[in-house]
């Protein structure tokens, strides 16, 4: 299938997209300050909050990483459970990129975030900084104030971390958020990291069976082994018909239970305008690949006059629920929530390569394989053009070659058949090998 050499386009112009700003983890962590972050050992943070106990309170510093200098704020939330409501907010808010303020604010539910009367109580030592897209903000806050509204920091809570978009000097609701794995106690060092979204992990296992595994064997399955086992039928039909429909079926019900599991995951994107194209692409090929299998059901007979038209029709929705399956997998394991180091994208572009070089091979001995059938033919016809056709010796040479065609076509068979199953085994491996690492981290 020559089309999917525009994965690998797709793939290339990702390289470069895929980049976001990170930064290092400060060695201080667990050691001589409290710290809840996203950070990984492979490729540094996105978000870090650091705390240290004074007699006064708990000075704090937020760092995270902003995609620009748009007014924008980063806030850390304290929580009794892992939910947002009912929860004190403290947030630094960056205006034109070089102004910062750090206010007090109240979750009175998971949507609905209030200023508290007196933002600025037990609030001092603000400062911040916005370099090369890093916001780094610091302040001290009170251990405990006058307002219910600002809770004490005497007391061990869930930290929640978030990040949105300021508009006339009024927030919006935040575009990605964290909760620390563990109740934090801010009067002791510790390291706390983020607690995994198993739903995104769903998500993406999910995808993954079907776009690398189902779909990689069902699309090869149609385009180079309808010749093949003809004499045999599977509930009334040929088997790499019903084999393909199962596969391509089974790919687009994985895909919408993927996508069903992450709208219950609440799963949210914030990062690069390519990165954002994620959900949208994956309602795309959601919506291709289910229209597509709906119209498997309806294709005209052999002899009918759309019979072409759906031929067409069929392959183009194919390719493109599949070249942009591949493709929206690869922008899904660059997101943050994935939790997945970036060496994981070249595995990816590993099955991609693999995969075109597979097919190219297939083409290879199928093409070998008709242009020995034309020569045979070629030589047929010449045979009969010189009236030689009916002859004895015409005859004998027919029949001294059909045995060699005959062994011809069971070889090509028999190889086909063999790199069938050795296909089916590496790509089992490769999605084996995807889902493990997204599973693991």
């Amino acid at each position: 299938m020559e089309s999917t050499g525009i994965v690998t386009v797709f793939f290339l112009l990702g390289f470069i997209l895929f980049a976001n700003a990170r930064f290092s983890k400060d060695s201080g962590c667990g050691v001589t300050k409290g710290c809840f972050s996203d950070c990984r050992s492979w490729d540094g943070c996105t978000y870090l909050i650091t705390w240290v106990q004074t007699s006064a309170g708990v000075d704090f510093t937020i760092k995270g990483s902003l995609m620009s200098s748009i007014d924008q704020y980063i806030a850390v939330g304290f929580s009794s459970d892992k939910k947002m409501g009912d929860d004190s907010v403290t947030e630094c808010v960056m205006t034109n990129g070089n102004t910062f303020n750090v206010v007090n604010s109240f979750n009175v539910d998971d949507d609905d975030n209030e200023m508290t009367t007196a933002p600025a109580t037990g609030l001092s030592s603000i400062s911040g900084s916005y370099t090369n897209g890093i916001l780094d903000c610091s302040f001290q806050r009170a251990n405990t104030t006058a307002d219910p509204q600002i809770t004490s920091l005497l007391t061990d809570w869930y930290l929640f971390w978030a990040i949105g978009r300021m508009k006339h000097s009024e927030k919006h609701e935040h575009e990605d958020w964290g909760i620390s794995s563990k109740v934090v106690d801010l009067q002791i060092y510790e390291d706390v990291g983020e607690l995994g979204k198993p739903k995104v992990k769903a998500h993406g296992c999910l995808t993954i069976i079907a776009w690398v595994g189902f779909c990689s064997i069902g699309v090869v399955l149609a385009r180079y082994y309808k010749p093949m086992w003809i004499s045999k039928k599977l509930f009334g039909a040929a088997i790499w018909i019903q084999v393909h429909r199962a596969l391509m079926i089974a790919a687009a019900l994985f895909n919408l239970i993927a996508v069903i599991v992450i709208f219950e995951g609440e799963f949210e994107i914030y990062g690069s305008s390519f990165q954002n194209a994620h959900p949208v692409l994956g309602m795309i090929v959601t919506v291709v690949s289910v229209l597509n299998c709906i119209g498997g059901f309806l294709r005209p007979g052999p002899k009918h006059k759309f019979r072409p038209y759906f031929n067409w029709a069929h392959l183009i929705m194919g390719l493109l629920s599949y070249i942009l399956g591949v493709f929206t997998i690869g922008i899904g394991l660059s997101i943050d929530d994935a939790h997945v180091p970036f060496d994981v994208i070249y595995v990816l572009v590993a099955f991609v390569v693999y995969q075109i070089s597979f097919e190219v091979i297939l083409e290879f001995i199928d093409r070998t394989g008709k242009r020995k059938q034309s020569q045979a033919g070629s030589y047929d016809t010449k045979m009969n053009s010189i009236g030689e056709s009916k002859t004895n010796v015409d005859e004998n040479e027919k029949k001294a070659q059909e045995p060699e065609k005959k062994e011809q076509d069971q070889y090509c068979g028999k190889l086909k058949t063999y790199l069938l199953f050795l296909h089916i085994g590496i790509i089992t491996a490769f999605t084996l090998s995807i889902m493990i690492v997204l599973a693991a981290y």
